[in-house]
This record gives C-alpha cells, structure tokens and sequence, in this order.
C-alpha cells in the first residue's frame, strides 16, 4: 500500500494507558469513531465511568479519511459547476476565466480545496476530539484494546509495548469499525496501491488513477479526480450496485460525459507496476496503463487480534451478531456489545451514531436495573433497534447526487411483498431555479397498502431531500397521507407534489 502522507502519526504518543488513575469502570469502550464516541457519550451521561480506547486517533474513520474529508474535496468542484448551471453566475466566470486567464481545468484552486479538507480532518490529528471526551467526563487511552476475559480488557501500547489492563464492571463496548478489504488479485500487493485513505488524503493530482470498484467510494473519488485533471479509468461490475440500476446508469452517464473511462462488468487479474507506470489487466485480456491505483471493493470488520474467541464463539476477524440492542448473541451474561461496523448491520457513520446510541442508554437502564421494563411498556423506547431497518438512509455525493431510503423494488419483490414503482422527473420551478436546464430524477417504491416502503433521488442537491421519505417510510405513513403534506413552492422538495400526483394514476 502506498503512504501518500508519511507525516500523518495515526498512532499519537499522548494518553498512553500507564498514566490512567483507575483501572476500573463500568464500561470500557474499544474503538473511538463515531459509534465508540457516541456510545461512551451516552453511558458517561447516564452516570456510570467509562474508558474509551482507541488504536488510532480518535474521531474514527469519518472524521479523518472517510465522509468529512472526502465531502470537503468535492464540494469546490461542486459550488463551480452549480455556478455555471445559473444564468449570471455563469457568465460572470466566464468574463473573469478569459479577463484573467485561468485555466480551464481544474476550475477550482488546489491549494484551497487540500487545505480546506485539512481544516475538516484536524490536521490528522486527535486533541480537539480528545479534549471533547475529557470534557465530558469520559477517559481516553491510546492502545490496542482486546480482551483476555470476560469484562477484561488488555490495553497494549504501540510505542513501548507495555500491556495496561482494565476491567468493566458493567459491559465492554466493542467499536473498532473497519477496514478496506483488498480482492486478491495477482501482484496487486505489490503495486503501492491506494485505499480509500489515500485517495482522501492526497496532496497531488495523478495523472492517470485507475479506480477498482463502483461503489459510494469509486464513484465519488472517480467524480473529485477527474474534476482536478486525473486521466480516470473505473473498473466495476457495476456502477453504485446497493442502488436501483437507474440511479446508477445516471451517475455513468455523468462520468463518461467527464471523460472517465468506465469499463463494467471486467475483473481486474494482474497488476504490475514498473517504477512510476502501473499495468492493470483485465478479464479480457485488455490492459489500462496508470499512474496510480485506487482499491475500493469494500470493507471488512476490524476485529481481528482482538481475542473475541476467549469470550464465546466469536471469530476473529469476523462480523459480529447482535440483538436490537447491540448485545453480542452469542456471550452469555449480556455484558458484550457491538456497534458500528463491526456487527455488519450498515456500514454508515448516521447508523453507528444510532446504534451507539441504543447501545449506551440500554447499558445504562440495564445498570439501573430499569431495562426489561421498560422496553415492555413503551414502543418507541430509545434502547432496542425498531424495525426501521426498511429506512436506511444513504447518499453519495457524486455528479448527480443520488440518495436512497428503503427497498428498491427487487428488494422488496425478494422478501415477498407486492408493491408498485411512481417514478417522475424533478422538473417543477424549484427544481428550474436551482440550476438552468436542471435534470434530476425520483422514485418511490410503495407495497399494496399504499405505505411507502422505498425512495430513490437522483439531481444536484438530492441528497437533502430524502430525509422526509424516510421519516414517512418509518411512520408507515402512506401515499394518500403524504398526498396532505404540501411543499413549500418554489423549492426542490415539490417534486413530492409530484410524485403524490403521479402515485394516484
């Protein structure tokens, strides 16, 4: 793997586990991204002590390699092009593009927009997020968790290599996320490829990035690069494969019409590289010539190490199956949970923050000894997972946006439901003044009921208007019921007028 940013320190000296004043808690927390934090936040809230361990720096993948950072580079690229879609804005960068003679490609200032992602990712480093935890009560250890027994957790260090160990009177929390998941194909070990850790932390531009994978990652990377002047090749079997097939022919479009090279349906089977040149063969015998190679096939979960086999029939390296709130099936005494990633529910920043949530109010009414009633007694209670599973949310910033809440409609015909599909395009005046000339695209997918169970955006600024779909797909609200609730005009949201309209025919 190839380290684009040597002076990034993932492993900071601070907060070593020697220095602890206790080694005693109710809860100890492995892992400090978003489900680790949020999990602990809400136990210390709750009254009891609890110590978060993080290997790396805390904040988690989110904050310094994933959603934040890569949201930061593309959206200079992404406030130019809505500029030029709208007449003034327009032409005023072209009178400046010709007054001053700035090049036409890239259209955005590099140094601003690596700067500007810096800012979002801390510097790569932890103090701001350390101080926060601190603020709140919550200890911090820099160390690599795992467990020796039951409410025990072993804390080694990554410089000294000294052990610390701690125990949780009340439940262990294991947050540890995940990891890049690397295809095994020949010499591709050997070819300094990137992840996706790479790619969002860059300070150059590649001259020819060829990309493997079509997923949120590939596609939103293919987007950025060639947006600055990267020669981009995208190898996938198909482009955004969790999304419905529309969605994902409207993203290729876009990025063949940016000149990206977009090979589907091909296996990559060798990889060699020859000091700066990287050869990439493919299924077909064919070969893509680059600089630079991206590997975004996915993730797996960051657990092994951890000695999860000492407690009760868990794999290392494996997912780990929870209940509705986050406790590990298979550990008898309900003292282990896992959120986030590792149990491999949805591998989202919003659902870990979810989950943690459940996770930490459960161990604190379960400390309590409130837990079994009141999950008896109040429905909507906030410590077990509802069945909202339907109404994940996800979006991808890549040009056209595209959001997703729900089933698709094969998701749905697959788990034996009846439904039907409304499909329009986002054509109304907001959708007009938001961008001249503005294409966009919308789906719901509704059961025989008449409750919307799926929801699908494609457009320039989609992604903000999926969250009333999936607050309707939670409530089980239905379609006449949506029919009531009006938009205000002129804004994007009356496409919801439209598809009402479209759903009574």
């Amino acid at each position: 793997m190839s380290q684009t940013r040597p002076e990034i320190n993932i492993y900071p000296q601070s907060h070593p586990a020697t220095t602890l004043k206790t080694l005693e808690y109710d809860v100890v927390v492995i892992g400090g991204g978003p489900a680790g934090l949020t999990t602990a936040a809400r136990v210390a809230q709750g009254g009891l002590t609890v110590l978060l361990v993080e290997s790396e720096l805390v904040g988690g993948e989110c904050v310094y390699w994933a959603c934040i950072p890569s949201k930061a580079l593309l959206r200079a690229s992404k406030a130019v092009q809505d500029a030029k879609a709208v007449g003034g804005a327009r032409e005023k960068l072209e009178f400046l593009a010709k007054k001053y003679g700035v090049p036409s490609h890239p259209e955005v200032d590099l140094d601003g927009v690596w700067s500007r992602r810096d800012m979002f990712a801390h510097g790569w480093k932890d103090d701001s997020v350390v101080s926060q935890m601190q603020g709140a009560g919550i200890d911090v250890a820099h160390g690599f968790g795992r467990l020796m027994a039951p409410r025990k957790v072993e804390i080694r260090d990554w410089h000294s290599g000294e052990t610390t160990e701690v125990s949780a009177k009340q439940a262990v929390v294991i947050a540890t996320g995940s990891e890049p998941k690397i295809p095994p194909v020949e010499r591709l070990r050997d070819s300094k490829y990137w992840t996706p850790r790479e790619a969002v932390s860059a300070r150059h531009v590649p001259e020819h990035l060829i990309i493997l994978g079509g997923g949120a990652v590939g596609t939103e990377m293919a987007t950025f690069y060639s947006q600055i002047g990267s020669k981009v090749t995208l190898i996938a079997h198909r482009i955004l494969p969790k999304m419905i097939a529309e969605a994902g022919n409207m993203v290729k479009e876009s990025l063949v019409n940016s000149d990206v090279d977009v090979k589907l349906g091909l296996e990559l089977v060798k990889v060699t590289r020859a000091n700066k040149t990287i050869e990439a063969t493919l299924s077909d015998g064919s070969v893509v010539e680059g600089t630079d190679i991206l590997v975004a096939t996915g993730r797996r979960p960051r657990t092994s190490g951890m000695n999860l086999h000492q407690v009760g029939g868990l794999g290392e390296g494996e997912w780990i199956k929870v209940d509705d709130s986050m406790c590990v099936l298979s550990v008898e005494g309900g003292w282990l949970y896992a959120v986030g990633d590792p149990n491999g529910r949805a591998l989202m920043t919003h659902i870990a923050k979810y989950q943690g949530k459940l996770a930490g109010n459960s161990i604190v009414t379960k400390a309590k000894g409130t837990y079994e009633r009141t999950v008896s007694s109040q429905p909507w209670d906030k410590l077990v997972a509802k069945p909202t599973g339907l109404a994940i949310a996800q979006a991808v910033s890549t040009d056209p946006q595209v959001a997703a809440s729900g089933l698709t409609p094969e998701q749905a015909i697959a788990r034996g439901m009846k439904v039907r599909t409304v499909a329009v395009k986002m054509s109304g005046p907001g959708a007009m003044l938001h961008a001249d000339g503005y294409q966009g695209w919308a789906q719901w997918v509704v059961d025989d009921g008449g409750r919307l169970v799926g929801a699908t955006f494609v457009g320039r600024g989609a992604v903000d208007l999926l969250q009333a779909s999936t607050m309707a797909i939670v409530g089980r609200m239905t379609i006449d019921q949506i029919w009531h609730v009006t938009p205000p005009f002129p804004t994007m949201s009356e496409v919801y007028t439209t598809l009402s309209e479209a759903a009574e025919m």
